[in-house]
Order: C-alpha cells, then structure tokens, then sequence
C-alpha cells in the first residue's frame, strides 16, 4: 500500500484522531515530569521523547507539506524528534535521548496542542486520499508509540530502586484457566496478508497463498509451567538452545524471564506482586520460547498458522482500552476460544517481505522495509495494544534477543 491507494474509511477522519491523541495523554496523566525524561537503556525512550515523536510525524509527514502557511512549531524539533527518518534529516541518537531536559515536557504538550490544532485545520475542509491515508498512518503510528510508553515506563520504574506503581490494576487472580486450543485438522489452502481497502502497513501486503498442514496450537505457556522450566535446569542445559541463544543468556547472566525477582515475586506495571501461576509468562525472548519449546518437544508456530485463525475471530480479549495494563487468565473475561491480545506471540517466522512486496513511497519507505533483517514476527497483539490497531494479518518484530515487549508464546503440535 502506498500514498495514492484507496482506503475506506468509515468514520469522520478526525475521529481516530481525536480519541488517540487523547488516550495517549491519558496514559501520562500519572506520571511526573521527572518520570518522562529518563532513559534506563537503549532500547527504552523516554516518554515525553514519545509525546513529541508521535507530534512530529504528523508536523513532517503531513502539516509541512499539505498546509498551506504551516509554520513549523520549533526549527529544532526536526532534529530531537526524528527518531530514523535519514531522508528527512539528522537526528539525535537513540541512546542520547535521555539527555533532553530541554524541551520542557510543558513546551512537548504546547507543541502537541499546536499540531491538534493545524491537523483539525487541515481536515476540516474535504481532503484527497492520500491526505487520508497519511492521517490513518500517524494514527497507527501513535498507537504503536502507546504501547511502546508501557513497555518503557515499566523498565523505568522496574530500575528506580523503590519500584513505583504505574497503576492499580482491577485484575484478580482466578484458580481456573480456559485451555484454549486451536486445531486445523485437514490441510488447507490460506490466503494470508491484507486484501481489503481498510488500512494497513505494508509489509502486510500483497496477500498470497500458503498451503498449511494439520497442527494443533497450545495454550499460552504460563508461569507454573516456566517454573517448572526453570526447576528442570532449563537455563542451564544447552541442548535445549540455539547456538546465539545459549551464548546470549550466558553473556547477560539470564535464568529467568525479565522483571521476575525469584520464583514467587515479579514486577508489573501495577508494582511487585506475587507471580499469577495461572497467567501466562510474559517477557520472553524468541531465544527463550525456542528453548522451552524444545524442552517440550514441540515447536513455535509460524505466522501464517496464528493468522488462519485470527482470521476466524473478531477483534476481542485483553487489549489497551480494557486498561487492565497486566497479561491475565482469560477466565477474567469469560473469554473462550480467542487468540487474540494478552500477550504478542513469538512465531518461527522471519521478518521479511512477501513476495512481489512494494514498500511505501518516499521518506515513508523507511516505516518498515529497512528494519527487515534479523527479526522475528509476533502476532495477535497485547494487553497494551488498541484494539483498534490490530488485525490478523498485523506483523509485529523484535530481534530474538528483545524482551522488554510484553511477549508470550503458545506452543504447536503437528498432527
């Protein structure tokens, strides 16, 4: 998909725009400045770096080049808030945006206003197509950066030696857990990918077929079963390793997920708690999910095998507007037979084009394509995604390295 191709959109254009812009600020509402300046590692951005990052996408991509008389908010803010884009400039370095006391974070929420303002401007007169792909594009763009804050704050708070709370989470533990399985019992021929006019990125495109055979997907692997991982000598014993997973825990002195104290305690985004035996292991990296899957004798599944049954569903479960802000037992919602949200799932998939793939145009060709190398593919969303973002032919990636992202993995078993 690019700039000049037709997408529905069946809302006032403004309207997803005016909610995620809002739901963005309400995420922050609790924290202080001091929280938003910090940056704990490289992988981790601060969030007022965020608030202003997800603000300069649409100055650049969309107010600069199609609002007549737009004049940009600060000459500088090209440089702090571009986070990658080389054809559009210099940027400060990943790791050096901690550094930034300056801008303010009230200058970051005055140059938010600014550009709500020119965007409702522009749009408040009918607009071409393209303009409404670029709007339906920064939209996503800001609900990925959403869920990136939790991911980040969460590392933040898990480092300050006090272990703030983020926020009380109204979730409670249940002794009971829906096994959701999903069974493919005949082979059959899958049309993956996004087909629709409804919006997308591109590197969900084009569609194409994928024969699949029979499997049965497990359901999510818990806490009580990482435990046993963990007490069967799991971290210990390579065979159950890739080469550069084994090296990697290793070198880092892994033996547990991340944000796990001991065996009993863990850190979330509503504080240290005692581990939900129940609820299904998060923070795991693709190494990880590669080990326990041998130790279990079956295998991760690929995209297209998530995919054929998200297909099948509509979008619900444990997302972002739920604002549980935790993974959780299903029971919690009288919730069977879904797949989505909760946690992303790891797949054996890599990150790479499909065939005949064409990348946005422009500056905009830098969104996803550059980034396919080394990567896997996640699928299904979390609790920290909108549902309004996901859709099953959705391709998330991380490095089999990452594990700051809230993932978890189920298991397959070929039949």
């Amino acid at each position: 998909m690019d700039g000049s191709q037709k997408i529905s959109i069946n809302k006032d254009e403004l309207y997803e725009y005016t909610i995620t812009r809002s739901r963005t600020l309400k995420l922050v509402k609790n924290l202080t400045p001091e929280d938003m300046v910090i940056q704990t590692n490289e992988f981790v951005s601060p969030t007022k770096w965020h608030l202003g990052h997800t603000s300069w996408f649409f100055e650049k991509f969309i107010l600069s080049p199609y609002l007549k008389g737009y004049k940009i908010f600060h000459e500088n803010f090209n440089f702090v808030f571009n986070s990658y884009y080389n054809s559009v400039g210099c940027f400060n370095q990943r790791d050096k945006r901690g550094f930034l006391n300056r801008p303010s974070f009230e200058e970051v929420l005055n140059y938010r206003n600014y550009i709500d303002e020119n965007i409702n401007l522009l749009f408040k007169n009918n607009v071409n197509n393209s303009l409404k792909f670029l709007l339906a594009l920064g939209v996503n763009h800001e609900q990925q950066h959403q869920e990136l804050i939790l991911m980040d704050i969460k590392n933040v708070f898990y480092q300050n030696p006090l272990k703030p709370t983020y926020i009380n989470s109204k979730i409670k533990n249940n002794e009971k857990y829906f096994r959701n399985e999903f069974i493919l019992n005949n082979s059959e021929k899958f049309k993956y990918g996004h087909s629709s006019e409804s919006f997308c990125y591109d590197n969900e495109t084009p569609s194409n077929f994928s024969t699949l055979e029979p499997f049965n997907i497990k359901p999510f692997v818990t806490n009580l079963e990482w435990k046993e991982f963990i007490e069967d000598g799991g971290y210990k014993s390579h065979e159950f390793w890739l080469s550069d997973g084994w090296n990697f825990i290793n070198k880092n002195n892994i033996n547990k997920p991340m944000y796990w104290f001991d065996k009993n305690y863990y850190f979330t985004l509503n504080g240290e708690k005692k581990i939900d035996d129940n609820s299904p292991v998060s923070h795991i990296s693709f190494y990880e999910a590669c080990a326990f899957a041998r130790y279990k004798n079956l295998r991760l599944p690929n995209e297209f095998e998530i995919e054929l049954f998200l297909k099948k569903q509509s979008v619900k479960g444990n997302f972002l507007e739920e604002e549980n802000f935790c993974e959780t037992d299903y029971n919690n919602f009288n919730l069977k037979n879904v797949l989505y949200g909760n946690l992303w799932l790891w797949t054996s998939s890599n990150y790479v084009p499909y065939k005949n793939y064409k990348c946005f145009e422009n500056e905009l060709m830098e969104y996803n394509s550059k980034f396919m190398c080394n990567q896997f593919v996640l699928k299904g969303g979390s609790f920290a995604t909108s549902k309004h973002h996901i859709r099953s032919s959705y391709r998330n990636f991380y490095y089999p390295h990452d594990r700051w992202q809230f993932s978890g993995l189920r298991l397959v078993e070929d039949l």
